[in-house]
């Protein structure tokens, strides 16, 4: 009797679990669709600003000389002859598009390759965040199969479904006609492809490590300290001894660098032939309380836009967030393997 009263309790837990767990992915779907709907909502009516012009030129395969010298003519210009630079034509073709990447290396080229093919659908600028907007979406896949791989858990993956679908940081990223949702889909793709090749030791997974680190490096330079990273997580899971696993990954990261040793070149020839031509402004020094306003504005708009700049007078929502993430991360720490916190 005793046992039929437990395996009784135990099929009830489960049935409840499983209508909990049904409820969940309910609510998920939900906010995937008004992640979808807020990521292509007005997309033609945002004014595009100062980067977003910069990349529709290079996309049309005019350099930033090239530009400079046709509209600085101090003459007026209709809305026609200035859209000119901003929309492929037969003018330009995508080695023109390339070309003018390349003259500011600091930016790799991938996504403008992508956005240049994509454009020649519709002359539009909205055409470009469009293409945005549609890369964005693998970002749910990705997180998807990433926090599969580290916790072993569909649920964690329905709930981080649920966050970046509705995050106001990753929704105005996936509007912008620059190259940053692919970046993003780079990194949880390259970590997640990291994670089961240390798993599942084979080359085949090594080899997919290897693509979708180059993958990230042609699409963002910063893509350099998510390598970093990534090499610092699996030392330090090896506990820093010289593993197969250390091999492997070695071989895999060299192998990602050297396909992207092209652009490597581009860059160091553009830096002697042009010398220094980073922006003014990022050769101001930045005072620490403003460093420290823009992380704390940075974080908080991944879960909340309170609609406001921070200031310190309106501290407590954001003092909200940042007890939420510390909490977030100590119980992680506390209570996850070391493969997942680490």
């Amino acid at each position: 009797m005793k046992y039929q009263v437990n395996s009784i309790s135990r099929e009830a837990h489960k049935t409840i679990y499983g209508l909990h767990l049904n409820v969940l992915r309910f609510l998920v779907i939900i906010l995937l669709a008004i992640g979808v709907f807020c990521r292509f909502t007005n997309l033609e009516e945002k004014p595009y600003w100062g980067d977003e012009a910069d990349s529709l030129n290079w996309i049309s395969g005019y350099t930033r000389s090239e530009v400079i010298q046709a509209t600085m003519r101090g003459e007026q210009m209709s809305v026609e002859e200035v859209q000119k630079y901003q929309r492929p034509s037969s003018e330009k073709g995508l080695i023109d598009s390339i070309k003018a990447v390349a003259e500011v290396p600091a930016h790799p080229p991938l996504y403008y390759m992508m956005a240049r093919l994509w454009m020649q659908l519709s002359r539009e600028v909205m055409t470009s965040r469009t293409l945005a907007a549609l890369i964005s979406l693998l970002v749910f896949p990705c997180i998807y199969l990433l926090c599969l791989e580290l916790f072993e858990s569909p649920l964690v993956g329905w709930m981080a479904i649920a966050l970046v679908s509705i995050s106001p940081f990753q929704i105005i990223y996936a509007q912008e006609a620059r190259q940053y949702s692919l970046w993003i889909v780079s990194i949880l793709l390259s970590s997640w492809a990291l994670l089961r090749a240390m798993r599942i030791n084979t080359k085949i997974n090594w080899g997919v490590y290897t693509l979708t680190l180059a993958l990230g490096l042609y699409t963002h330079l910063i893509s350099v300290m998510v390598a970093i990273g990534h090499g610092i997580y699996v030392a330090a899971n090896e506990r820093f001894r010289f593993s197969k696993i250390i091999i492997a990954y070695l071989i895999a990261s060299l192998t990602g660098f050297i396909l992207f040793v092209p652009w490597i070149i581009a860059i160091i020839y553009d830096s002697r032939s042009n010398g220094d031509q980073s922006p003014s402004w990022s050769k101001i020094p930045t005072p620490l309380t403003s460093l420290v306003q823009t992380w704390i504005l940075n974080l908080s708009r991944v879960f909340f836009d309170f609609n406001a700049s921070f200031t310190y007078k309106n501290l407590l929502p954001y003092l909200f967030v940042i007890i939420l993430v510390i909490y977030s991360i100590y119980f992680i720490c506390r209570y996850a393997p070391k493969r997942v916190w680490l």
